[in-house]
């Protein structure tokens, strides 16, 4: 090959070809490359398409192509994908009207097809053996070795930062899984998910969308916020995702006909392009995760999909721990004011009964005392009704004790324990309201724990009608329904709007009704409360035998 003469410019621009020198990303590095080459050669203009080893496109123009100039650029291109090719580059050349060619060369990387360079030339500069006759253009040999820096460059700067990229991932999930032992905090952690997710993968938010299934919507919390956005769990490509339980990617948001901007336009947020994942708790989907809006107007990957989808698995973890964590405090908030209420219950069932009758049984001493040395033929009698009241007064306290825990409740039964507890049982405001119970001999009997908890609930029951229907009789009904033990507390009196009790618990005083519902989920029985004024209460509890 003969030898070519550089001017000091062309050795600095050459220089500055074979170097990544300083350049952050892969199109940065190929768009200088390419107007240093167009600069180089020298060009009217060129193209340059690339292929990354993770199959992205990079496609970049610098100068003027007319449209015959593009259609043939086109051409080329269409169909390109990267490619082992052992061979050499081969410079190809096309006419173009005028003086112009189109000059092709395929950019190679370790001994791969990764690219094409396209330069628009005056084709009347180029004499025999592809030298200009009267200005300098590099020959083949020369444009070989530079095709081949360009692509093996933008190869090592590509794979650089997609390492970084993954580091940056690993990272953002061990501090996440780092955050998930720590933290129960559901705000906390997920707004630090939303902050951190957006840096790793180059966009401009993140938001967590979580179902709220008794309402059948989808509630959106920003942070800074005192706020909540909603929008129906079927609308939008949120909604799509809750509803198929599949990600999507959305680079594009005008063009798909699920979008659906309620909730952009409330927030003032403009979203271009959105990916989309479903949260999930094994086969259940509580809610979805999205990155709105990908950097340098950018498209949203499978690599962004990846990473968002295992995300999205931790928070769902997260919010899952929360929400147990929540439900232990609440449970354990509802314990105490249950045993402050029933410490507060028995406390003035001894004043009002047995602690009067104790008083009243000293009293008696004494006056019997004095009556013994003033009028002792009145001492007998005295005696008799004396004894009549510390009879009353152990029967009260056996009682008592009898409703706090049934003795016989493990080893006689449920059904047994209830016929005990209705032959005791009286009403304490002293109205002639009866208990009765209803139940074939053959009931079936049930682990002690169900049991146990079975007769809270219906005492409890038992008491709220008591207090609260003014009905003459209260009836407990025990019987088996297709494979469903089912024990029931039905009265004829007042009844309630059992729908606005239950939404009025956090102002109400008593959490009666929770507190039988929780017991009943506690044992894997369902409790069911039906109730109208003027028409009676039926408390109703089902538990599967199977």
């Amino acid at each position: 090959m003969s030898p070519i003469a550089f001017n000091q410019r062309q050795l600095e621009t050459l220089s500055q070809l074979l170097i990544a020198g300083g350049h952050h990303d892969v199109s940065g590095l190929l768009a200088a490359s390419l107007e240093r080459l167009v600069s180089f050669w020298p060009a009217q203009a060129g193209a340059l398409l690339y292929i990354t080893p993770y199959g992205e496109t990079v496609q970049l123009i610098h100068g003027t192509l007319d449209d015959e100039t593009r259609t043939l650029i086109d051409q080329a291109r269409s169909g390109f994908m990267r490619r082992e090719d052992g061979g050499e580059p081969m410079l190809g050349s096309y006419s173009l009207e005028g003086t112009r060619d189109l000059i092709e060369l395929p950019l190679q990387s370790a001994g791969q097809g990764v690219g094409l360079l396209h330069l628009v030339v005056n084709g009347q500069d180029l004499g025999a053996e592809g030298k200009t006759s009267d200005s300098f253009s590099p020959d083949e040999d020369l444009m070989v070795l530079l095709v081949r820096a360009i692509g093996g460059e933008a190869d090592k700067l590509s794979m650089l930062r997609r390492a970084e990229r993954d580091l940056r991932e690993l990272n953002l999930l061990y501090e996440i899984g780092q955050s998930l032992s720590i933290n129960l905090d559901l705000s906390s952690l997920l707004n630090d998910i939303k902050l951190r997710a957006p840096k790793v993968v180059g966009a401009e938010r993140c938001s967590i969308l979580l179902l709220d299934e008794q309402r059948n919507e989808l509630v959106l919390e920003i942070p800074g916020e005192n706020r909540q956005y909603r929008m129906p769990s079927d609308r939008g490509i949120a909604g799509w995702v809750v509803t198929h339980g599949v990600g999507q990617i959305v680079n594009d948001v005008e063009q798909d006909a699920r979008w659906y901007d309620a909730i952009g336009r409330e927030a003032e947020f403009n979203t271009r392009s959105i990916l989309c994942v479903p949260m999930r708790i094994k086969d259940r989907i509580i809610g979805v995760m999205q990155l709105l809006n990908k950097n340098d107007n950018r498209h949203f990957g499978d690599q962004d999909m990846q990473l968002l989808t295992t995300l999205a698995a931790q928070a769902a973890i997260a919010i899952e721990n929360a929400r147990l964590y929540q439900s232990l405090k609440e449970e354990r908030d509802r314990l105490l004011s249950k045993e402050a209420e029933t410490r507060y219950a028995i406390a003035r069932d001894l004043h009002d009964g047995p602690t009067q009758s104790v008083a009243a049984i000293a009293m008696n001493i004494e006056f019997i005392k004095k009556l013994f040395r003033a009028m002792p033929e009145r001492v007998p009698a005295e005696l008799d009704t004396l004894a009549e009241l510390v009879h009353k007064t152990t029967n009260d306290i056996r009682t008592l004790l009898f409703e706090l825990r049934p003795l016989g409740l493990e080893t006689q039964g449920l059904l047994i324990t209830l016929q005990q507890y209705v032959e005791r049982w009286r009403d304490p405001s002293g109205n002639t309201t009866r208990l009765r119970i209803e139940a074939p001999m053959n009931v079936p009997r049930l682990p002690s724990e169900i049991e146990a908890a079975a007769f809270i609930i219906i005492q409890e029951a038992v008491n709220n009608a008591r207090k609260h229907a003014h009905s003459d009789v209260i009836t407990i009904y025990l019987y088996v329904e297709e494979d469903v033990f089912v024990a029931s507390v039905r009265d004829r009196g007042r009844g309630f709007n059992v729908a606005l009790v239950e939404s009025n618990y956090n102002t109400r005083g008593s959490l009666g009704l929770l507190n039988m519902k929780e017991r009943a989920r506690l044992i894997g029985a369902e409790l069911r409360i039906r109730s109208e004024p003027e028409q009676g209460t039926t408390v109703e509890l089902r538990i599967p035998l199977s």
